[in-house]
């Protein structure tokens, strides 16, 4: 079923006496009276006025900044959804989304809404990891409330304009970690780009694998002057930065050309010839060897599997 539209006179006029209530500041009863005629609805699979009821109420609460009471109507929505099967579309994901903007960064449910949100998508949806445009929403949101970790997942899995976030946030984070730590830029930078690129090539996206390694690589010779780098090319298919002296950033950026290639001799070659990070990143390059050329790893990797249990019903 696709997203639903409720509209008759009753139905308005049970939402003008909610919406006193709320003016009111009387909210308990306002939650008390809502919920009860949501159940009738939903008992009587009239899913389009339940909808409607409970998303005007959801928005209600959270606009008047009673987010106990906001985010267990958007349970309750999700439910319906459920329910009534209700196909991921641009109505159904926009209302989620409209919702979603209005609950508090320190809201106590936050990460559970998301998961819940994103669960639905999932299950309704016809991307494996749920809608695109509710992950950007969500890894916002997350970013918002300092769950930073929350976050990267979600925009890993989002949009463009995610792609573009997720690049930010790892730069900030990387030039934060230099600040405060007082480390030497090229200790830790592989440990950032290797997010990106792994995170993408991970699920097969090597289109922002390539963009967010040029956006990222691209900052770092520009802020960090004391790296030596220089520019490789060879016609429009292949361009990286060579830095003399952070063979880590090398190995990762030839990683990224050997998945786009799906040359097998090359990832072995690199394997063999960047002993320290194919060490350092021997579970990562156990899947992707699995994934892009077909080379069994001695144990069956669950590192693809690990990294989404939070997305798919995970806490």
């Amino acid at each position: 079923m696709s997203a639903m539209h409720g509209n008759n006179s009753k139905l308005d006029r049970v939402i003008a006496r909610f919406q006193k209530r709320i003016e009111e500041a009387n909210y308990y009863e306002a939650h008390q009276t809502l919920r009860t005629i949501a159940n009738r609805y939903v008992n009587s699979k009239s899913y389009p006025d339940a909808v409607q009821l409970i998303t005007h109420g959801a928005r209600a609460f959270l606009t008047a900044k009673q987010g106990g009471e906001g985010t267990d109507l958007i349970f309750y929505l999700l439910e319906v959804y459920d329910l009534a099967a209700i196909a991921v579309d641009d109505t159904s994901v926009a209302r989620l989304i409209q919702l979603l903007v209005l609950v508090e960064p320190q809201e106590p449910n936050l990460k559970d809404v998301a998961t819940g949100m994103n669960n639905w998508s999932v299950k309704f949806g016809d991307c494996k990891f749920g809608d695109a445009h509710l992950h950007n929403a969500i890894a916002s949101k997350l970013l918002e409330a300092g769950m930073v970790y929350e976050a990267e997942r979600y925009f890993m899995l989002g949009t463009a304009e995610s792609r573009g976030k997720y690049v930010s946030l790892l730069w900030n984070w990387f030039s934060q970690s230099i600040e405060d730590d007082k480390k030497d830029s090229s200790s830790i930078a592989g440990n950032f780009l290797s997010r990106l690129i792994f995170n993408y090539l991970f699920i097969l996206n090597i289109n922002f694998a390539v963009k967010s390694r040029d956006e990222f690589v691209g900052q770092l010779v520009a802020n960090c002057p004391q790296l030596e780098s220089e520019v490789l090319e060879k016609g429009e298919t292949f361009k990286m930065w060579y830095f003399p002296q952070i063979p880590e950033l090398n190995f990762l950026q030839l990683l990224l050309l050997a998945c786009q290639t799906k040359d097998k001799t090359l990832f072995l070659k690199l394997k063999e010839q960047y002993k320290d990070a194919s060490s350092k990143f021997q579970s990562q390059l156990e899947f992707l060897g699995q994934e892009y050329f077909g080379i069994i790893a001695p144990r069956q990797s669950n590192l693809l599997q690990d990294m989404m249990s939070g997305l798919l019903g995970g806490k």
